[in-house]
């Protein structure tokens, strides 16, 4: 807390010392023709000087003033000599918004580099999430007028971004953001879809959150998913866990077109029920037994016996 609270106070007497040099700042880059010439077609690397020059930039305006007036022209200088550098866009999008209050302008310009990203990475899950997270928390609280369209799109780009495999999150944290924008079921449906990935406490808590949003059946479901996982295959990813099924007592097979029998699952421990907290468990209907599926057997009946 002292470091913190010091870091602040020296932070504004150094910006006070320094505002007069502020005002008389100016940065020259070459124009991006020269740039690619100076190059000899090594763009990349060039590009990559001229990142860590704006980072040094960066360092001395956030223990300052906090503010980056030249910071795009650093940012047009790598983009002309390398676009396709992920990395640039979501540093630009977040550096702008550091160490200062962030107003509609910081929140807008954070989103324009992100938007610019997306130009090249439509692919990037991160940076759908990032303009969803200053549409929601910063635009929509600083324009009034536009708090409802703001945050339904920002809703838009955060499903965009949540539907990416490859795009680790709490599935609560999706839920909350939905519920924040009226859509608690389109939000719920959103999380059931990367449950597997997530981490144990976080199964859990979305668990509560279920029962107390009247689904207490879905939430029954996803239990019995984490008591398989752990009761039957605790070495597996709880993804392949959930597709691969619970172990099955062995016992002969009812009839030839289900090997399994649909015989009873393995005990559970009650000590894992509690150290999941899990009171009650369902299996989803893929794994309840198919009792309309199974054929009936070719008997003769009473009245063929008497034609015969």
């Amino acid at each position: 807390m002292f470091a913190s609270l010091w870091f602040r106070v020296s932070k504004d007497v150094a910006g006070g010392r320094r505002a007069v040099g502020t005002t008389a700042e100016t940065v020259y880059l070459p124009p991006a023709p020269v740039l690619r010439m100076a190059s000899l077609g090594n763009q990349s690397f060039l590009a990559d000087l001229v990142f860590m020059r704006a980072t040094r930039y960066f360092v001395d305006h956030l223990l300052t003033d906090s503010h980056l007036p030249w910071i795009e022209l650093y940012l047009q200088a790598i983009w002309a000599l390398d676009a396709h550098n992920r990395t640039t866009y979501r540093w630009g999008s977040q550096v702008v918004k550091f160490g200062q209050v962030i107003d509609a302008d910081v929140g807008w310009r954070a989103n324009r580099f992100a938007r610019l990203g997306l130009e090249y990475f439509a692919d990037d899950p991160w940076l759908y999430h990032e303009i969803a997270y200053n549409l929601h928390y910063t635009l929509a609280g600083l324009e009034p007028e536009h708090t409802k369209e703001y945050k339904e799109l920002g809703a838009r780009y955060l499903e965009v971004a949540f539907s990416f495999p490859s795009f680790q999150y709490d599935p609560n944290y999706l839920v909350s953001q939905y519920s924040h924008a009226g859509n608690v079921d389109e939000g719920i449906r959103a999380a059931l879809l990367s449950y597997a990935t997530a981490q144990e406490d976080q199964r859990r808590e979305l668990r509560i959150t279920l029962e107390g949003h009247d689904k207490a059946a879905t939430a029954a479901e996803l239990a019995w998913f984490d008591v398989v996982q752990q009761r039957d295959w605790p070495y597996l990813a709880p993804a392949l866990a959930g597709f691969v099924g619970p172990k099955r007592k062995p016992v002969p097979p009812l009839d030839a077109w289900h090997a399994e029998a649909w015989s009873a699952e393995r005990p559970t421990d009650p000590g894992l029920l509690a150290r999941l907290d899990i009171k009650r468990t369902t299996p989803p209907l893929t794994e309840r037994p198919p009792l309309d599926e199974v054929p009936a057997l070719d008997l003769p009946t009473a009245a063929s016996k008497v034609t015969h």
